[in-house]
């Protein structure tokens, strides 16, 4: 496996091998990541994390373009997600045609743009990428690279960003319900959010 903390190094790994899964730092806790266009790598994913298919995986962007580009997102969400993002939100919205339907639950996506710098530039570097707790399904997920490497989990490679924050997941928001609807209350609090729809337009 390889460890870094040169976030091109990591990307180079990725882009030279399908199948490859590595595991990154975000604003909240390690994740496990891999091109969203690598079925085999996201395949390999549900597999190391005993998961289930039906749960989806959360997808990294690098910037609004890109979550447009995957997402239906209307004015009044892409103003909420505007003033969160980067940041620890999860948005839920209707997927557009063509993803890999593991990474969808009932036709729909889950989005963020971290704000850990190591993320965000594999993003860049990367494209869209998965973005999955680095741990087995029910356990507790990695806040640092010593936690990924003692889950002897089997992955390609490891970015070496330090410690993560570990206190809390992001923030899961539904967007295509009306009012919004939490799905899982994480570093934000819901209100938080749902304050922006109740303002007059």
């Amino acid at each position: 496996m390889l460890i870094t903390s040169d976030v091109s190094l990591i990307a180079k790994l990725v882009l030279q091998s399908k199948g490859t899964v590595i595991a990154y730092p975000t604003e909240t806790f390690y994740g496990l990541g891999a091109m969203i266009s690598d079925s085999e790598a996201i395949e390999k994913i549900y597999t190391i994390k005993q998961r289930e298919w039906a749960k989806g995986v959360i997808v990294l962007v690098a910037s609004m373009k890109e979550a447009i580009a995957l997402a239906e997102i209307g004015q009044k969400e892409k103003e909420v997600l505007e003033d969160f993002w980067p940041g620890p939100l999860t948005a839920v919205l209707k997927a557009k045609q063509g993803i890999d339907p593991r990474l969808l639950v009932n036709g729909c996506i889950a989005l963020r743009i971290s704000s850990n710098p190591y993320a965000r530039t594999l993003a860049e570097e990367l494209g869209p990428i998965t973005s999955t707790s680095a741990n087995i399904a029910g356990g507790d997920p990695a806040k640092s690279p010593n936690e990924v490497i003692q889950y002897n989990l089997p992955i390609d490679g490891l970015l070496d960003g330090g410690y993560t924050r570990g206190k809390k997941p992001s923030t899961i928001v539904d967007f295509t319900r009306t009012p919004p609807e939490c799905i899982r209350e994480g570093e934000i609090p819901f209100p938080n959010i749902t304050a922006y729809f109740s303002r007059p337009r």
